[in-house]
C-alpha cells in the first residue's frame, strides 16, 4: 500500500476508522473479579460478522465526562469560525457514549437488598450528574448468581424490579438481568441487542436535534454551518449504521460546501474539508456495491478542485493535496477489491497510484522552483499550535479568522517562509518511489506489461534523482532487457542513455562496458561522435583510466578519484567478459560446422563469419568458439582469413574465421555443438574485451521484414550474411572399416530346426586387427515386446542354451587372414527374423573400428497335417459310438523346400479314446518326403464311453530332419 505524503492532508484516524456504535460499561471491576472478567471478555472478544458493529469501552466508577456546551436559543448573531470542529468526530467515537450500561451484583433475595437498592440507586445518579446536559442513553444490568426464581414468587421480584426503577429513576425497559451460568454467551447476545436499540434512539435524537437548526441559519453568514450540520447528521447516521441516508448528507454537504466563497485565506480548510466529505462518499459507495458512483463521485471532486491552487508560493501544497486525494482512492479502490470488487485493465487502483505519482512530481518541481532560496526559519515559530487547531484545515498563524477579515502581511510571509523552509527538506523521490511501487503491483496484477515498464522507469529515474545510482542502474538495467524485445529503437536508446549516466556516478566496469559495447549498435540512436567517445572510454577504463564525461553530465569534483578507488577494489580480472547474450551488439556471428558427421579418423572445418554493423573500425586479438559434447566442453582458437593480429574489421563488412575440428576416439557416437563465439576486442590481449555470443540464442537485434532488406542501408552486406547458413551440431561416427564380413545360410529356415548360419571375416586392413568382438542379437522392433521364442546359440548339441545375443572373440587376425564361425538359430513362431551382426575391433592398437551387418531370415512351416475320421468301412464321419472301433487317418504334406527325412511319428491319444491292440508303430518311420509329397498313416481307436462336447484325439509328434543332415 502506498504511503501518501503531507501531514496536514494525512486523513485522521477518526474520519478512516469504522464507524461503529459506542456504548460504554461500568461497574465491572475486570481485575479483581473473575464474572465481571467473563462478561467483559462475552461481550468483547470473538465477535462474529454477524453481530452488530458495536465498540465497547470499560469507564471506572468516577469518570468524568465532558461537561456539554450549553445549548444555543438563537443563530442571529453568531458568527461560525470554521467548518468542522477537529474534536467532534472523536467525541462521538470514543469519549461521549450513545448508553451508558451500569453493571451491578444484585440477586432479588439478596439479604441485603434495601441497602444495595440504595447503593445501585447513588451509581445511577453519578454517572446521570456526569453525563448533565447530554442525552446518553443509561441502562441498570443486574448481574445475578443465585439459584432461579422459585414457582410463584414472580410477584415478588416484579415488585422489587418496580421498586429499584423508582429508586433510581429509571425507565423500567432499561432494567435488565444477567444471570451469570453456562449460557453467558446467549444472554450477552441479547443484551446487545436490547443495548443496539437503545443506541439507535439516541442517534435518531442527535439527528433530530441537529436538523432542527437549519431553521435559525441563514445563507449570508452561516453557510459554515449548512455543511457542518449535514456533516453531522451524515456522521451520525454512519454511527447508526444507515449508510444511505449517511450518503444522502454527505451528498448534501458536499453542496453546500461548493457555496462557500473561496479566497486564498480560506482555500485550505475548504480543500480539506471537500477531501474528507468526498472520502466518506466514495468509502460508502465502495462498500455498498456501487463502484461506477465512487469513481464519478471522485472525478466530479478532482474536475472542481484541481484548479484552486491557493498562493504561488505554496503551490507546492496543492499538488500534495491533490497527490494525496488520488492515493487515498487507490487505497479506497484497492480496499473494496480485496473485500470481492471486480476490477479490469482499464479501471484499477494503478491508475489512481499512478495519478498521485505524477502530482507528487510536480509538487517536487514546485519545491524547487519555490523554496530553494529559503535557508533560514522563521522566528517566533508561525506553524507553532498546529496540532492544537480547533478545526480542520485552518492557519496556525490566523486561526478561527474569516475569510472577509484582512490578513497580516508580515505573519502571511513569514509562514510562508516556514512552509517552504520545512517543504524543502522532504525526500519527494522517495514519496514518488512509493506511489510508483503500488501502481507497478498493480500493473503486474492487471497485466499491463507496457504500463509497467514505463513506471518501472519513472521509478529509475527517481532513484537517479534522490542519487540511489545503483538502484537506478539495476531497474533500468532490466528495462533495457524488455525493450530490446519490443524492438523500440528510441525507448531502448534514452533507457540506455539514462543508465549510462547512472554508471557514471557509480563506477562499475562492466556495467559500463556492457552499456558502452551496446551503445555501438546501429538501433541505438546515437550521433557517431558520441558513440567514438564511448568506444574511447571503453579503452581507457582497460588502462586504468576514467572515462571522459559527457558535457550534459555533470558529476562531482572528486569524480577521477572514486573511479581509481573503484579500480583499486574491483577483482575483475583481463580480459573483462560480457555477456552479448540478451544484448544488442554492433557484431552480429553465424557459426557452421563443415559436416553434420564426419568419422573419427578425419577431421571437419568450423567457420564463423563476424558482421560489423557500427560505423566504427573493430580490433579483434583473438577469437575462439565453445564446442560442447554431453561430457565435456572444448574451446578452440579460430584464425581469420587473413592472418593478422590484431585484426581489423572494417565499418559495415563481414570477417571470416576458421579452424580445423578432429575427434578422438572416446568422442564416437557422440554430438558435438558449437556453444559460443568469443571474440576479445582490442590491440592486446592484456587490455582487450572478450564478448561473449550464445550461439544457440543469438543476440537480440532489430530485424525488418525479409520483402525490405534490398531498400536497407547496406542491404548488400546483409544478404551476403543472411545467405550464410548455420549447422551448430554434427556427430562423430566410427571410422570406415575395410574388414569384410560374408553371411552364408540356406534359407528360408524351417520352424523349429536349428538352422545354421556362416559368418565369415577377412583382414583387409593396412595391420592387424585385435580385440575382435562379434555380437550377434535380435533386432527388437520398437514398441513390441522381447521375442521368447527365437533362440540363438553356438553349439545345439550344449546342454544349456543362453538367451540372446551370443558373443565371439577373437584376440587377434593378421593382414589378409581370414576366420569362419557357424551359429544356429531356433524359432518357434513362423515369420521374418531380423539379425544385428556388430563387429568391432582395435586397429594399431587405438583406432577402435566397427562394421554392422544385418540378415532377414524368414521361418516357414515344415509340415501341414491334416486328420481324418472314418468308419472300419472307411466311410468318413464326424460322430462316433462308443464301444465301437473307428478309423483315424492322418495326412502329413511336406512344406520345406528341401527333402525331409521322417525319423518316427506318435500318437497320443488322450481320454476316452484308446488304441485298438496292444502296439501302434509309426507307418512314416524313415520315410523321406519331397516338396508337395503327402504321406499318410492310419490308427484304429475305440471309445470307451459316451461324451456330450466335442473331444479332443490327441497329439501327433513329428520328428524330422533335413535329408543329408543329422540335426
Amino acid at each position: 500500500m502506498a504511503q501518501c505524503s503531507g501531514e496536514l492532508f494525512d486523513v485522521p484516524g477518526e474520519l478512516s476508522s469504522k464507524a461503529h456504535t459506542f456504548i460504554g460499561l461500568s461497574g465491572l471491576d475486570t481485575l479483581n473479579n473473575a464474572t465481571h472478567r467473563a462478561i467483559w471478555d462475552a461481550f468483547t472478544n470473538n465477535r462474529r460478522h454477524d453481530k452488530v458493529s458495536v465498540h465497547y469501552k470499560l469507564f471506572p466508577p468516577e469518570h468524568v465526562f465532558p461537561t456539554a456546551k450549553p445549548k444555543r436559543n438563537t443563530y442571529e448573531w453568531y458568527i461560525p469560525k470554521g467548518i468542522l470542529k477537529r474534536n467532534w468526530m472523536n467525541k462521538y467515537l470514543n469519549v461521549v457514549p450513545s448508553v451508558v450500561v451500569i453493571f451491578y451484583d444484585l440477586d432479588w433475595f439478596d439479604p441485603f437488598w434495601n441497602e444495595k437498592k440504595i447503593e445501585c440507586a447513588s451509581r445511577v445518579q453519578s454517572v446521570r450528574a456526569a453525563l448533565e446536559g447530554r442525552t446518553t442513553r443509561i441502562a441498570v444490568v443486574l448481574i445475578q448468581t443465585g439459584p432461579p426464581i422459585p414457582a410463584g414468587d414472580e410477584s415478588i421480584t416484579a415488585e422489587r424490579a418496580a421498586t429499584l426503577c423508582t429508586t433510581c429513576e429509571l425507565n423500567a425497559k432499561n432494567l435488565f438481568l444477567l444471570p451469570h451460568n453456562d449460557h453467558l454467551h446467549g444472554y450477552t447476545l441479547r443484551l446487545e441487542n436490547a443495548f443496539y436499540d437503545l443506541a439507535q434512539s439516541f442517534y435518531n435524537q442527535k439527528v433530530r436535534t441537529v436538523r432542527g437548526h437549519r431553521d435559525h441559519l441563514n445563507k449570508t453568514t452561516h453557510q459554515y454551518l449548512f455543511v457542518r450540520h449535514q456533516f453531522k447528521m451524515g456522521f451520525l447516521n454512519e454511527l447508526k449504521h444507515d449508510a444511505t441516508a449517511a450518503s444522502k448528507h454527505y451528498a448534501q454537504a458536499y453542496s453546500h460546501l461548493l457555496d462557500v466563497r473561496v479566497v486564498d485565506t480560506n482555500t485550505l480548510e475548504v480543500k480539506t474539508v471537500a477531501a474528507y466529505i468526498n472520502y466518506k462518499l466514495c468509502r460508502i459507495a465502495f462498500n455498498q456495491n456501487l463502484p461506477r458512483d465512487a469513481i464519478a463521485q471522485f472525478r466530479k471532486h478532482i474536475d472542481l478542485f484541481k484548479n484552486m491552487v491557493g498562493p504561488k508560493e505554496i503551490s507546492f501544497e496543492h499538488h500534495a493535496w491533490l497527490s494525496k486525494q488520488f492515493c487515498v482512492f487507490g487505497e479506497l479502490f484497492d480496499e473494496a477489491i480485496h473485500h470481492g470488487l471486480p476490477a479490469v485493465q482499464t479501471q484499477h487502483p494503478g491508475i489512481y497510484f499512478h495519478q498521485a505519482a505524477q502530482h507528487s512530481m510536480d509538487r517536487k518541481n514546485a519545491c524547487l522552483e519555490n523554496c530553494q532560496d529559503i535557508n533560514i526559519y522563521p522566528q517566533p515559530d508561525p506553524l507553532d499550535g498546529l496540532e492544537d487547531l480547533e478545526f480542520y484545515g485552518q492557519r496556525p498563524w490566523r486561526p478561527g479568522k474569516l475569510s472577509a477579515e484582512p490578513a497580516d502581511a508580515v505573519k502571511e510571509k513569514e509562514a510562508i517562509q516556514a512552509l517552504q523552509f520545512k517543504e524543502k527538506s522532504v525526500n519527494h523521490s522517495m514519496i514518488i518511489i512509493s506511489l510508483l511501487g503500488s501502481a507497478i503491483s498493480q500493473a503486474k496484477t492487471y497485466r499491463c506489461p507496457r504500463t509497467r515498464r514505463q513506471l518501472v522507469v519513472q521509478m529509475a529515474e527517481e532513484y537517479y534523482h534522490a542519487k540511489d545510482f545503483k538502484k537506478a542502474l539495476t531497474l533500468l538495467s532490466h528495462m533495457l532487457w524488455e525493450f530490446r524485445g519490443e524492438q523500440w529503437s528510441l525507448l531502448m536508446t534514452n533507457v540506455l542513455l539514462k543508465a549510462l549516466e547512472c554508471v557514471y556516478h557509480s563506477p562499475s566496469v562492466t556495467e559500463f562496458v556492457t552499456l558502452a559495447i551496446e551503445a555501438q549498435s546501429s538501433t541505438v540512436l546515437m550521433q557517431q561522435e558520441e558513440k567514438a567517445v564511448l568506444l574511447e572510454n571503453i579503452f581507457r577504463l582497460l588502462k586504468g583510466e576514467p572515462p571522459i564525461v559527457p558535457e550534459n553530465i555533470q558529476v562531482g569534483a572528486n569524480y577521477g578519484k572514486v573511479w581509481r578507488a573503484s579500480f583499486a577494489a574491483s577483482n575483475e580480472s583481463k580480459p573483462i567478459t560480457v555477456e552479448m547474450t540478451n544484448a544488442t551488439s554492433f557484431l552480429e556471428t553465424k557459426t557452421s560446422f563443415g559436416h553434420s558427421s564426419f568419422q573419427e579418423d578425419k577431421s571437419t572445418s568450423l567457420k564463423i563469419w563476424i558482421r560489423n554493423k557500427c560505423s566504427q573500425k573493430v580490433s579483434i586479438c583473438r577469437s575462439t568458439v565453445t564446442v560442447s559434447s554431453p561430457t565435456n566442453s572444448t574451446e578452440l582458437q579460430l584464425v581469420p582469413a587473413i592472418e593478422t593480429v590484431p585484426y581489423t574489421l572494417e565499418p559495415h563488412t563481414i570477417g571470416e574465421f576458421g579452424c580445423s575440428f578432429s575427434a578422438k576416439q572416446e568422442d564416437v557416437g557422440k554430438e558435438f555443438t558449437i556453444s559460443s563465439v568469443n571474440l576479445c576486442l582490442g590491440q592486446k590481449l592484456d587490455e582487450s574485451i572478450l564478448l561473449r555470443f550464445s550461439a544457440q540464442n543469438n543476440p537480440q537485434t532489430f530485424t525488418n521484414p525479409t520483402e525490405l532488406v534490398q531498400f536497407g542501408f547496406n542491404a548488400k552486406e546483409l544478404r551476403q550474411f543472411q545467405d550464410q547458413e548455420q549447422l551448430l551440431s554434427c556427430s562423430v561416427c566410427p571410422r570406415e572399416a575395410h574388414l569384410s564380413a560374408k553371411i552364408e545360410n540356406e534359407g528360408p529356415a524351417l520352424l523349429g530346426e536349428w538352422f545354421p548360419v556362416q559368418l565369415h571375416l577377412e583382414n583387409n586392413e593396412n595391420g592387424p586387427i585385435s580385440s575382435v568382438v562379434i555380437k550377434i542379437s535380435l533386432m527388437q522392433p520398437n514398441g513390441k515386446e522381447l521375442d521368447q521364442a527365437t533362440h540363438l546359440c553356438l553349439n545345439p548339441m550344449a546342454e544349456v542354451i543362453s538367451p540372446p545375443p551370443i558373443m565371439i572373440e577373437l584376440d587377434k587376425l593378421d593382414v589378409n587372414s581370414s576366420c569362419s564361425y557357424t551359429f544356429h538359430l531356433k524359432s518357434l513362431r513362423v515369420g521374418q527374423k531380423s539379425l544385428v551382426i556388430d563387429i568391432t575391433y582395435i586397429l594399431n592398437e587405438s583406432t577402435k573400428c566397427e562394421r554392422i551387418e544385418n540378415l532377414d531370415i524368414e521361418i516357414v512351416k515344415p509340415f501341414e497335417a491334416v486328420a481324418k475320421f472314418f468308419t472300419q468301412k472307411f466311410d468318413q464321419v464326424t460322430k462316433a459310438y462308443s464301444q465301437e472301433p473307428f478309423v483315424v487317418l492322418l495326412e502329413l504334406k511336406c512344406l520345406s523346400p528341401w527333402s525331409l527325412a521322417i525319423e518316427d511319428t506318435n500318437l497320443e491319444l488322450v481320454q476316452p479314446l484308446q488304441n485298438v491292440g496292444k502296439t501302434c508303430q509309426s507307418q512314416l518311420q524313415n520315410e523321406v518326403l519331397n516338396t508337395g509329397e503327402v504321406g499318410t498313416e492310419a490308427y484304429c481307436v475305440l471309445a470307451e464311453k459316451e461324451s456330450e462336447q466335442p473331444v479332443s484325439v490327441g497329439m501327433y509328434t513329428i520328428r524330422w530332419r533335413r535329408k543329408n543332415t543329422f540335426v
